[in-house]
C-alpha cells in the first residue's frame, strides 16, 4: 500500500500493526502534514463488533480537543475499509518504556497530571475512556503524556449541562453481560459488568501508575507502596480501591491530589 492515496493521504511508511489493522505514516496532500493513519484490517471489514469498535474510536476521540488525547483529524471509509487519520506521535508507549524499568517520580507525576487531566475533559462530555492502561499511553519525545484507543469507549450522558460551544458525542450501546477492557486493569464494577461511572478510569489509572511506578502489577493486599514517591502511594490506595465510593469521585480531584504530591516533592510544572 505504501505511495497509494486513501482519501487525501499518501501513504509512506508502515510505523506499526495490530490486531485491528495497519497503522501508517501518511501525508495529507492538502495540508502537507503527516498523520498517523489507521486502517480495518481487511479481515475485520464483515465482524460488526471490530467496525463498531473502530467507529467508536474515531467518535469518541474526535469529540476531544485537549493536549494529553492523540487528535482524531479524519474518519472515512476506502474501499469498504474504515480509516483514521490521527496525529502523528513521536516517543514510545508507556508498555515499551517500562520494559526499560521503573519510571522516575517526577516522570511519574508528569503522566498521572497529563492523563488526569485528560480524563477530566473526556468525563465532562459523557466520554469514559474503560481501557486505560500502559499500552493506551504515549509519552512523546517532548515528555508529554496522550492518552490513545477511545474502542472501548462507552459515552454516557454528561452530569452537568454542556454549553452551546461544547464538543459533541454520539452515544453508544454496549451488549449487556459484555466485559471490555484489559482484566488486569479493570475496576471490579466493570469486570462485574456494572453501570461505570468515571471512577471506573480511576481505578485502571492507579494501577496503571502503580505498574509505571515499581515495574509490577499490584496484588490485592500485597502492594509494596513503600517504594512509591512520598505521598504518592496513598493517592493510589484511593485511586484502587475496591468500592468506587471509596475513590475519587471525580478526575479532577484526583488531578488536584497529584498537583498537592507534586507540590510536596517539590517539582516545579506551570499550573501547579
Amino acid at each position: 500500500m505504501i505511495g497509494q492515496t486513501v482519501s487525501k493521504f499518501r501513504i509512506v511508511e508502515v510505523i506499526g500493526r495490530g490486531a485491528m489493522g495497519i497503522v501508517f505514516k501518511a501525508q495529507d496532500t492538502v495540508l502537507g502534514r503527516f498523520v498517523a493513519l489507521k486502517i480495518l484490517a481487511e479481515k475485520l471489514v464483515n465482524d460488526p463488533e471490530m467496525l463498531h469498535r473502530f467507529e467508536r474510536e474515531g467518535r469518541a476521540a474526535s469529540g476531544l480537543n485537549h493536549p494529553n488525547i492523540c487528535t482524531v483529524f479524519e474518519s472515512g471509509n476506502w474501499q469498504g475499509r474504515p480509516y483514521l487519520a490521527m496525529e502523528l506521535l513521536t516517543g514510545q508507549a508507556l508498555d515499551e518504556r517500562l520494559a526499560e524499568g521503573p519510571i522516575p517520580a517526577g516522570q511519574l507525576i508528569e503522566i498521572a497530571l497529563g492523563v488526569t487531566s485528560a480524563l477530566e475533559a473526556a468525563h465532562a462530555i459523557g466520554v469514559l475512556h474503560r481501557d486505560i492502561k500502559p499500552a493506551n499511553l504515549f509519552l512523546t519525545t517532548g515528555g508529554q503524556v496522550k492518552v490513545l484507543d477511545f474502542g472501548l469507549a462507552k459515552v454516557r450522558t454528561p452530569a452537568v449541562r454542556l454549553g452551546d460551544d461544547a464538543p459533541t458525542a454520539v452515544m453508544f450501546s454496549t451488549r449487556q453481560g459484555t466485559i471490555l477492557g484489559s482484566l488486569a486493569y479493570m475496576a471490579p464494577e466493570q469486570l462485574c459488568c456494572e453501570p461505570l461511572t468515571g471512577r471506573a478510569d480511576l481505578y485502571s489509572l492507579g494501577v496503571t501508575l502503580y505498574e509505571l511506578a515499581t515495574g509490577e502489577l499490584p496484588l490485592r493486599g500485597s502492594e509494596n507502596l513503600a517504594t512509591l514517591p512520598a505521598g504518592f502511594g496513598p493517592i493510589l490506595t484511593r485511586l484502587m480501591a475496591r468500592e468506587a465510593s471509596m475513590r475519587y469521585q471525580t478526575a479532577s480531584e484526583a488531578r488536584e491530589a497529584f498537583q498537592r504530591c507534586a507540590r510536596g516533592l517539590g517539582l516545579g510544572r506551570a499550573g501547579l
